[in-house]
This record gives C-alpha cells, sequence and structure tokens, in this order.
C-alpha cells in the first residue's frame, strides 16, 4: 500500500504542481462554483489529496424534479399517459412531441397494454387492462379508408388486411399514423399465416419492419415465404420453399421471437421460418396441440412456450409447454366460475411473465401466476372464431422518426 502512494506520489511531482499565491483564486470567483487547487504541468504538487480536488470539481446546479421526471421516467409509460403529460408544461408538450422522444419511448415501453378483440366481420375493439393509462382513441380503426381485419401486431405497430382483397394496412392505432403496403405478389387470402416483425433500437432511428407471410395454395403440398420490407417498401418471394408433409394446415396467425418466425399448425407441429438465413424447421406441437384453436404460442421468461389449456368441470387447467421438444414443464389448476354455457377456455399468452391472460367463456381474465390472483379484464362476445391481437401502447411511427412529410431532418 506504501509503494503503491509513493508511486502517485512519484507521478504527481513529475506531471503537476499546487499554485500557492491565494491571489489566484481571487477576483474572478464565482459563488456557484467549489474552489479547487490550481494545477501546472512539470512541477510538484503538495499531496495526493490536493490532486483528487482538483478532478472533483464540480459546476453548483440546482436539479428540478421536472427535468428528473422528464429525462429519466417519462419514455417508461404508455402513449396515453404520455398525452397527458404534456398539459404540464411548454417544455414537456415539446419534448413528448419531438420524434426523438417517440423512438426512445418505443425503445424502452414494450409492456402488453391490451387485446384488439375481432368477432367474425364486426368491427374491432380494444381491451384495455388499464384504461386510464392505455386506452386507445379509435379502436375501432375507423381512421383507415375502408374496412379491415386486424391480424397481427409487434411493439406497437398494428398490421390490418382489408376486407377481400390483398392490401395491407400497418398503422399505430393510438397516433392514427397509417401506411397502405402495395400489393404482394402472391395471392395470400384472408386465412393467410402472417406475422409482423419489428425490432425498435435505441441506436437505431431507421426503425423498420418485416411482414412476413407463409402461403399456402390449394392441392399444392408446398409453403411458400413472402415478405415485405420497409427499407425497400416491397414484396418478395423467398427462395426457401417448404415441402414438409401436411405444412399447409397452418393456423392463421404466428409469433415472432429472436429473430424467427412460428407457425402453429393444426397437423401436430410448428413450423419456424428463420428471417435472416431464410431458413425453415419443424417442432413438434404437444398432444392435441394446434387441433381446436385454444392453445397459443407465447414468450414466458424469455423462452418459447406453448400453452394448451383444458376446461373440464368449471375447472381450467393449464398446461405449459417449453423447450426444443415442447416437453410438460409446469401445471395449473384454475377454479374459476365462467358463467357461460359455452365452456369455451382459450389461452391468449403471458405479459410481464407473471400474468396470464385467458378467455373463458365470454370473459377475458388475468391470472397472476405468483400471487395465484383471477382478475376480471372485461366481458365480451366470445366465439370460435374472435381474433385476440395484444399490442403495445406505444408512439411508434409508421415513417422514419427524424423525417417530416416535407423530407427534412429535424
Amino acid at each position: 500500500m506504501a509503494n503503491s502512494e509513493n508511486n502517485i506520489q512519484d507521478t504527481l511531482e513529475d506531471d503537476f504542481f499546487l499554485l500557492e499565491d491565494p491571489d489566484d483564486l481571487e477576483g474572478d470567483a464565482d459563488d456557484n462554483f467549489f474552489e479547487f487547487p490550481i494545477l501546472s504541468c512539470k512541477s510538484k504538487a503538495k499531496s495526493i489529496e490536493d490532486y483528487d480536488g482538483a478532478l472533483k470539481y464540480v459546476h453548483k446546479k440546482e436539479v428540478l424534479l421536472e427535468d428528473v421526471l422528464k429525462d429519466h421516467a417519462l419514455h417508461l409509460l404508455p402513449a396515453k399517459a404520455l398525452f397527458r403529460f404534456k398539459t404540464v408544461s411548454r417544455g414537456w408538450d415539446q419534448w413528448i412531441s419531438s420524434p426523438l422522444f417517440a423512438h426512445r419511448q418505443t425503445t424502452y415501453f414494450q409492456n402488453i397494454s391490451g387485446l384488439f378483440c375481432q368477432v367474425a366481420d364486426l368491427n374491432p375493439s380494444f381491451i384495455s387492462f388499464d384504461q386510464d393509462a392505455c386506452g386507445m382513441p379509435e379502436p375501432s380503426l375507423k381512421f383507415l379508408p375502408e374496412p379491415v381485419y386486424v391480424r397481427t401486431s409487434c411493439k406497437g405497430l398494428l398490421c390490418c388486411q382489408s376486407v377481400g382483397e390483398d392490401i395491407y394496412y400497418i398503422c399505430n392505432p393510438v397516433t392514427k399514423e397509417s401506411k397502405r403496403l402495395p400489393k404482394p405478389t402472391l395471392y395470400h387470402g384472408a386465412e393467410a399465416a402472417i406475422v409482423l416483425v419489428f425490432e425498435p433500437h435505441l441506436l437505431n432511428f431507421n426503425e423498420s419492419y418485416d411482414l412476413v407471410c407463409a402461403v399456402t395454395f390449394p392441392h399444392h403440398p408446398v409453403v411458400y415465404f413472402e415478405i415485405y420490407s420497409s427499407r425497400s417498401s416491397s414484396w418478395r418471394v423467398s427462395d426457401t420453399i417448404c415441402c414438409e408433409f401436411d405444412s399447409l394446415e397452418l393456423n392463421n396467425g404466428g409469433y415472432y421471437m429472436k429473430g424467427v418466425v412460428y407457425w402453429e399448425s393444426s397437423s401436430g407441429f410448428i413450423l419456424a421460418f428463420d428471417l435472416r438465413n431464410e431458413q425453415y424447421g419443424i417442432l413438434p406441437l404437444p398432444a392435441n396441440g394446434g387441433q381446436n384453436g385454444n392453445g397459443t404460442l407465447t414468450l414466458n421468461h424469455g423462452e418459447l412456450c406453448y400453452i394448451l389449456p383444458h376446461y373440464q368441470d368449471s375447472v381450467c387447467t393449464i398446461y405449459i409447454h417449453g423447450n426444443m421438444d415442447m416437453s410438460l414443464k409446469s401445471k395449473i389448476n384454475l377454479t374459476y366460475d365462467v358463467g357461460s354455457t359455452f365452456g369455451v377456455c382459450r389461452a391468449l399468452g403471458f405479459i410481464n411473465d407473471n400474468i396470464l391472460i385467458l378467455a373463458l367463456g365470454t370473459r377475458i381474465i388475468s391470472y397472476h401466476v405468483r400471487e395465484d390472483k383471477v382478475e376480471l379484464i372485461s366481458t365480451a362476445e366470445e366465439s370460435a372464431r374472435t381474433m385476440y391481437v395484444p399490442y403495445v401502447n406505444s408512439l411508434v411511427s409508421v415513417r422514419h422518426p427524424l423525417i417530416r412529410d416535407r423530407g427534412l431532418i429535424v
């Protein structure tokens, strides 16, 4: 320890010395600054403490709570709550309205805020998990130029398909900003298995997204993969073709995680497509998985899982499968009065790892796994054709976040 201090002292003596004249610290002294030793090169310093004092030179500045919240907390909130905070001050309004803040909030806030729900040919609606913080200004999506089906979403972006045509819209229903995509090369139809892929990054302001569709044709036992890229604003058909037996019976929708798109099949397997390398693979489904449409692929604790519910005698048993072989990992016995003659029990997925969302009869409930607690979220019309799409309440821009309509960088 003594040798270490001697080495430091020798270094100080070689490089710095402390000015002795007290007048050098007078005259232009500012009360807003701490006084600190003035050091000069190539002379002798008094002590190690003098050197440390120079490094601890700090400007006195009052930090307001408003500034702390603006810089360190606002981007962690959902979009609806942020719209209310615009009224705090003009500075907050300008900051929340800026493209830079929208990009930051999109990157940090990725909690599932609610579900878009659509029954058959009716207009979509939105089931919010917190109406005060995560509501939707126009849940029917009538700001779009035509009636649509809600198809898929990813981290604040929502993909809709026009009724009766292969026309897709990418939109943010919070800001009502939308973009119509060009028509795909292949015919998709209303039952196309399509997945939206969007990965925002804090240091990447080019918020690009992809739309991946597994396309099948009647009496043609292959699956084609057609991909839309916002970077090129065009569709292209991948050279990769899936020729697995019975692979064309893919269920509507899919799931994206860590660069791979997954589709559930009614034939007892999962079709996986690596978006970067454009290679496909086949994973097994649990027994009875994919046949009745009540199970779902979801993310739980960073791992792809398959949730398969089974309802009998007012008891809903939740089977959670995982790993590459989709083996059984855990089981939950949930006793809950569904209050319905349908006896429908559908898994809608995990949110924030701890909360499982289920459709039981006509009720949407959340089950808190750790607390073993059930909460009623909503009472909605339920049928086998009801589509549920999870959504993140985000400020993400459909266009480039730093470019306005005139094409100028702000």
